[in-house]
C-alpha cells in the first residue's frame, strides 16, 4: 500500500489524493506534521515539501506530475489521458494552467480573505497536540513563506481586483460547461480535472470566504468539487467518451480561451527568457526563479491591469510535456493539435523553440544533460 504524506489544505496534495482515489490505488494518508517532515520527508527529499508518496516498493515520489506519470504506467485502467495526440496535448496544457496559472486566484483569496483560517490550520497541521496559542504562533511563522509567494506571482493590491474579476468569469464559464459535461473533457475525469481540483478544492472551496463565494456563484462547480473528492475503490470501472477533439464544444472553447488569453504571453515569454538565461549560465541545478517580467491580467477588458511577476523555471518543464506530444506526432496529428489550440487562442505555444531542455534529478529541476 502507498503512503501519502499530506495535509488537507495543500493545493497539490488535493490533486494527487483525488487521482489516487479515482484510480482505486490503495493508500494510507498520513498528516504531514513536523514529526513527519523531520523523520520521513527531509531524509528522503532534502527539503520540507508536501505531498510526498512512499510507494509500497520503497520508491519516493515528490512532484504530482511525476506521481501521475508513474501510476499511469503501472495502473493503465481508467487512464486520465486520452489516447489521441490532440487530447493528450490539451490535457498537459490544462495541467499546466491548473498547476501554475490558477495559483493567482488560489493565493489571492487565501491570503486576502482567508488568512486567519489558513494561519490557524497551518499551526494545527504542524503540531496537532500543541496549545492553540502555540499553534497560532507557529502558524504565523509558517504562513510568511506562503504569503511571500503572492508578489512573486504578481498577486498584489494593484492586481487583486483584476484577479477577482477573472476568477468570477472563470467560475461562470466553468459553470456553463459543467451544465453540459460532468468533467472538463467529457464524461470522465482527465488530467486537467485533477490539476484544477487542487486549487479549486484546497484553497477556493475549502477556505471559508472563498467557499461561500463559490457556493453562491457556481453551484455546479461545487458539485464537481464534491464529485472529484468522492471517488472510492468500490466504484465500478467505467470508460466514458471524451469530447471530440477535432470540434470541441463551445463551452470548453470559451473556458479555454478565457484561461489561455493572459497565460499564453506569460508562458511564451518565460520559456524564451529561460532559454536565453540557460545559454549564458552553466548552472546544472535550476533556481526556482531567475528574473522578473511584466504581465497583463484581464487583457482587453475594463479591469485590465499590468503587473510584475518573477520568471519561473518550472513552467518550461511543464510546457515540454505539451511539446513532447506535439513534436512526437505525425504531420497529420500535428495539424490537428494546431487546429485544436487555435480554437482557444493558444496555437503560438506550439511554436516555442526549446533547445536546452530541463529534466529532474534527485527531486530537483536540472539542465537536461547526460549524468
Amino acid at each position: 500500500m502507498e503512503t501519502l504524506y499530506n495535509v488537507d489544505a495543500s493545493y497539490y496534495g488535493a490533486k494527487i489524493r483525488s487521482y489516487l482515489q479515482y484510480k482505486s490505488i490503495p493508500f494510507t494518508e498520513v498528516l504531514g506534521d513536523r514529526g513527519v517532515f523531520s523523520a520521513k520527508i527531509l531524509p528522503k527529499v532534502g527539503w520540507p515539501v508536501i505531498p510526498v508518496i512512499l510507494t509500497e516498493l520503497g520508491e519516493t515520489l515528490q512532484d504530482t506530475s511525476d506521481m501521475i506519470d508513474h501510476y499511469e504506467l503501472v495502473c493503465a485502467e481508467k487512464s486520465v489521458l486520452p489516447q489521441a495526440a490532440p487530447g493528450r496535448a490539451l490535457s498537459y496544457w490544462l495541467e499546466l494552467i491548473g498547476d501554475e496559472w490558477l495559483k493567482l486566484p488560489a493565493l489571492h483569496y487565501r491570503w486576502r480573505y482567508n488568512c486567519d483560517f489558513a494561519v490557524r490550520e497551518m499551526g494545527r497541521n504542524n503540531d496537532p497536540s500543541a496549545t492553540a496559542d502555540e499553534q497560532l504562533r507557529v502558524g504565523k511563522k509558517i504562513a510568511k513563506t506562503f504569503q511571500g509567494w503572492c508578489p512573486i506571482h504578481g498577486i498584489t493590491d494593484h492586481t487583486g481586483a483584476a484577479i477577482e474579476a477573472e476568477y468570477l468569469e472563470f467560475l461562470r464559464l466553468f459553470e456553463k460547461h459543467l451544465a453540459a459535461f460532468p468533467y472538463l473533457l467529457g464524461g470522465q475525469p482527465s488530467l486537467g480535472d485533477f490539476a484544477f481540483f487542487g486549487p479549486l478544492y484546497a484553497h477556493l472551496y475549502r477556505d471559508p470566504a472563498s467557499g461561500v463565494l463559490m457556493r453562491e456563484a457556481a453551484p455546479k462547480v461545487c458539485d464537481w468539487v464534491i464529485r472529484m473528492n468522492s471517488f472510492n475503490s468500490q466504484q465500478p470501472i467505467e470508460e466514458h467518451s471524451w469530447v471530440d477533439f477535432e470540434s470541441i464544444p463551445d463551452t470548453l472553447s470559451h473556458l479555454l480561451n478565457h484561461l489561455s488569453r493572459d497565460f499564453v504571453p506569460v508562458i511564451v515569454e518565460e520559456v524564451q527568457a529561460l532559454q536565453l538565461w540557460l545559454q549564458s549560465s552553466s548552472d546544472v541545478i535550476m533556481p526556482r526563479y531567475f528574473g522578473e517580467v511584466d504581465f497583463v491580467i484581464g487583457a482587453g477588458h475594463p479591469h485590465e491591469v499590468c503587473g510584475k511577476r518573477k520568471l519561473t523555471t518550472y513552467g518550461q518543464w511543464m510546457m515540454q510535456r505539451v511539446l513532447n506530444v506535439f513534436e512526437g506526432s505525425s504531420d497529420r496529428q500535428r495539424e490537428k493539435i494546431i487546429q485544436l489550440f487555435s480554437c482557444f487562442g493558444a496555437h503560438s505555444v506550439l511554436d516555442i523553440a526549446i533547445s536546452i531542455r530541463l529534466g529532474k534529478r534527485n527531486f530537483q529541476l536540472v539542465r537536461d544533460i547526460e549524468f
